[in-house]
């Protein structure tokens, strides 16, 4: 068998609303075919046209190679080997950043075409399933300015029966600390004392001492972590706020790689890892990073705001690991989030989400939906 193209679909909700942290309007498929009719999907979390580039760029050098030209004619079973390939052959112009973000999409696509070769799910490939479900969040966004907007946007949250929120905040709360609390605290008051809390701050605070003034309220309303808290190169921040005593989260805002984690484990000594997927390198990327994360004593709760490909993807991969974790839940109003997948994991009555059992991710995508909303 032998790979035989690979596909870029780019997808786009028709949306008049300004530009916001959502990416679920503008989806990036990678479609992986081979000589046998199997073929194998996964969404990226990056900009369409600058991963059509990337996979399709004319090789210029064999360090500073297209992933299409790197990869028509390999056996797509094979998959550390492609990716050490990838990663070798575009060396000159990637090894971090968006260069990843497409290896990313086509390792993805490997597992789910390898799963759907074998009729097995991902999580079997990757090792023995721990379980067959996983504890969900949903993630409040936009979370408002108001105690009114606030309400809505919890209500929302709130229709999924989960047992812990993420509230992700705008840059307001670091000049406006006195709205920020109250906000914070009632927002505890309307979920009660029984739910989970964490804050995504969406690296909106440069310094520790902005955080200040709002850390008496976080304790008190015992929030589970903080993520992301300061942009991503500001390590001797991350390293200095641990010594509020709240669990802090990064990786969410950009990390690739899995040799650009070392250093926030290492030296900002974050307590929780959160990769993307489709950022980091694929699934075998991110075992890599899971095993730096238990060598650090880290946790590791992927990132996860897309649709039902990623959720699947994220799924996978937290069946086999060590301890459950959460598995974050898009609740994104575009269409793409819900009507992509046909048969997409849903939250049942007890705040879990089972794990795909069908063969690869286990996902089938709705072919009416893509071709809607295709841009060619």
């Amino acid at each position: 068998m032998k790979i035989t193209n690979i596909e870029v679909i780019e997808l786009r909700v028709p949306d008049t609303r300004p530009l916001d942290l959502d990416p679920t309007n503008n989806g990036c498929l990678i479609r992986l075919h081979t000589d046998s009719g199997h073929c194998g999907i996964a969404e990226v979390d990056s900009l369409p046209s600058v991963i059509k580039a990337i996979v399709d760029a004319p090789p210029r050098i064999n360090t500073l190679m297209g992933l299409k030209s790197i990869l028509i004619g390999e056996d797509p079973t094979n998959i550390p080997q492609l990716w050490k390939k990838m990663h070798h052959h575009t060396s000159y112009c990637g090894r971090r950043g968006i260069v990843m973000h497409a290896i990313s999409g086509i390792d993805i696509a490997l597992w789910d075409l390898l799963g759907k070769l074998e009729n097995k799910p991902v999580s079997e490939l990757l090792g023995t399933p721990k379980r067959q479900s996983l504890p969900a969040y949903t993630t409040v966004y936009p979370l408002g300015k108001s105690a009114d907007e606030l309400y809505r946007a919890l209500e929302n949250a709130l229709r999924y029966p989960v047992k812990a929120l993420k509230l992700a905040i705008d840059p307001f709360w670091r000049d406006s600390p006195q709205l920020a609390t109250e906000l914070l605290l009632k927002a505890r008051d309307f979920v009660g004392p029984d739910m989970e809390l964490m804050l995504d701050a969406v690296a909106s605070f440069t310094h520790r001492d902005q955080l200040k003034p709002l850390l008496p309220t976080l304790h008190e309303c015992h929030i589970r972590w903080l993520e992301a808290p300061f942009p991503l190169d500001h390590l001797d921040q991350y390293r200095r706020i641990k010594e509020s005593g709240i669990p802090i989260a990064a990786g969410d805002t950009g990390l690739t790689a899995p040799d650009e984690w070392l250093p926030y484990f290492r030296d900002a000594q974050i307590d929780i890892a959160q990769p993307d997927i489709s950022w980091v390198g694929g699934f075998t990327a991110l075992q890599e990073i899971a095993m730096m994360a238990q060598e650090f004593g880290s946790r590791l709760i992927p990132h996860g705001w897309n649709t039902d490909l990623t959720l699947a993807a994220n799924l996978h991969f937290l069946a086999v690991q060590p301890t459950a974790e959460y598995a974050e839940f898009s609740t994104s109003s575009s269409p793409l989030r819900w009507q992509l997948a046909e048969n997409g994991p849903n939250i049942d009555h007890n705040g879990m989400i089972p794990v795909p059992d069908g063969p690869g991710l286990g996902i089938s995508i709705n072919e009416e939906i893509l071709r809607q909303y295709r841009i060619d």
